[in-house]
């Protein structure tokens, strides 16, 4: 039985399909100095880690030895931020049932992304969901970020719970799962955003569920 007392969320992927939007966006400011654009499936295949990571995979698959440093990926970037600015919400959507357990939840909620907290928080805004969060989290918010547990915990003392255990985090990638578990939280996968179900029940999550109804329908009403 799926009964939290604060529930954590992951957004790009989990909340939000915000795919097409990623994808495009980073090809506009590979674009824009002069690297190859990538598929939208190779660029979804190394989201989860954050910028740097995307950045360095993305730019390797065309040239596997290519020196990504700290100037390179800021470069990319800044890019990328101002595209992302212009084209925040151009293609996303809020994934079905979302919005609906939103405005009638009454348990603490949060979001922990590993996407910069200015993108997150303009997301959300977008789609006027920022109000029904205690919190909005980036990679950038704090020290640490997912995979390290101890952003969760972050979470779970901003919620106003110290047994991590009556709390859950819900999200796509193998980084929520991993997270979750380290910090003793209740690992909840959802394997209709940006990574496949078979890499996600690898990391043996205590819940993985289909879509987003089918996690709303788990968990007990308040």
């Amino acid at each position: 039985m799926l009964n939290p007392n604060g529930i954590l969320f992951d957004l790009d992927g989990t909340l939000v399909d915000t795919s097409r939007d990623i994808t495009s966006n980073l090809n506009r400011a590979f674009e824009a100095l002069d690297y190859p654009r990538l598929t939208h499936e190779k660029i979804l295949s190394h989201v989860g880690y954050g910028a740097h990571f995307l950045i360095q995979k993305c730019l390797q698959t065309h040239q596997p030895d290519i020196k990504v440093d700290d100037q390179l990926v800021t470069g990319i970037m800044e890019k990328f931020r101002y595209y992302y600015g212009i084209y925040i919400i151009d293609e996303a959507e809020p994934y079905p049932g979302v919005v609906e357990f939103l405005k009638q939840e009454q348990r603490p909620i949060g979001v922990i992304s590993n996407k910069p907290e200015e993108m997150v928080k303009a997301v959300l805004k977008g789609f006027d969901l920022l109000q029904y969060f205690k919190f909005t989290w980036g990679r950038d918010t704090l020290p640490v970020s997912k995979p390290d547990p101890e952003v969760i915990r972050y979470g779970i003392h901003e919620l106003g719970f110290d047994d991590a255990s009556q709390v859950c985090m819900v999200g796509d990638n193998q980084v929520d799962t991993i997270a979750a578990k380290g910090a003793g939280a209740v690992s909840v996968a959802v394997s209709y955003g940006f990574t496949a179900a078979t890499r996600l029940e690898q990391e043996n999550p205590d819940y993985l569920f289909k879509s987003f109804p089918d996690f709303a329908s788990a968990v007990i009403s308040r």
